[in-house]
């Protein structure tokens, strides 16, 4: 659909919002290094697969103060992120504005998004409800680890199996977010089965300030360790590595992360307007991106 551009004069110039291409969305992906986001590398590509249209950026004549994307998963789903506002511009509405615009793209879908505090009230006045914790958790492999005997290294093979289990997990059909996302350069995705059944899934890939795992999904605690350790694996010693866990009764992860000198710096809320997609949350230990859920 068209941007509605709502044009504001200001003394200085005109704002207006624009689709970004994924060439323009790189700025973006520059502003959340500079706030310490730790992209992954490569996973603009991967968000563009999903929806090409979801990414905005607000300008005032030609300079860049704001950004959203609002990605449309399917017909019922979409998830918000990359919610930024140049520091020089914050407190003077930009992000409302911007908000205003790119909200219209999700339409009537429920709408997830991962929020800092600091804006869960704003998020509450537009209809979002709270859900959960993710916990943002952070550490430095000390050692050098092996992939356990029961993990195998994702093979282009394993794709469709690996998408089918984590829309299982998840509630939702994030194929177009996944063909890529656990092979490629500096990418990794490791699977345990039984038999010809997937019961575990993770990530691995590098980023802007060392590597990310996630997603990992796993049917029970006993795997989950496996899968971690088998992710530690794929980075070099003495680099960072960095998780979103989702804050739960059964506190595995966290204990396991913990364990290898992992702790929390900072968390984010989950929150949904609308009815959220049915995930099996005894699954989900660690989510893929806080940008696209």
């Amino acid at each position: 659909m068209d941007i509605v551009k709502n044009k504001t004069e200001t003394s200085n110039s005109v704002w207006h919002v624009e689709h970004a291409t994924l060439a323009e969305w790189q700025a973006v992906m520059a502003w959340a290094k500079d706030e310490g986001w730790d992209m992954g590398i490569g996973d603009a590509n991967a968000f563009f697969e999903v929806d090409d249209q979801g990414f905005f950026i607000g300008y005032l004549g030609k300079e860049p103060v704001a950004a959203m994307s609002v990605v449309n998963y399917s017909s019922s789903f979409s998830f918000l992120g990359h919610y930024l506002v140049s520091p020089a511009y914050r407190g003077q509405g930009y992000g409302l504005k911007l908000c205003q615009t790119a909200f219209y793209h999700g339409g009537d879908r429920c709408m997830g998004l991962d929020g800092m505090p600091v804006q869960v009230d704003n998020y509450a006045k537009w209809g979002f409800a709270g859900d959960r914790n993710n916990l943002r958790m952070v550490g430095q492999v000390q050692q050098d680890y092996h992939c356990p005997d029961n993990i195998a290294l994702v093979q282009a093979a394993d794709i469709d199996d690996l998408i089918a289990y984590d829309k299982s997990c998840t509630g939702t059909d994030r194929s177009a977010l996944l063909k890529h996302w656990f092979i490629g350069e500096k990418r990794y995705g490791f699977i345990c089965r039984t038999g010809q059944e997937v019961t575990g899934i993770i990530g691995v890939r590098q980023s802007q300030d060392g590597y990310r795992l996630g997603p990992l999904f796993a049917n029970s605690p006993e795997l989950v360790e496996s899968l971690f350790v088998a992710a530690l694996s794929a980075v070099p010693q003495g680099r960072q590595v960095t998780l979103d866990v989702p804050e739960k009764a059964d506190p595995t992860l966290i204990k396991l992360a913990e364990k290898h000198g992992f702790e929390s710096i900072f968390h984010t809320l989950r929150m949904y307007r609308g009815e959220p997609p049915k995930e099996q949350e005894h699954k989900v230990w660690c989510i893929a991106s806080l940008e696209l859920g």
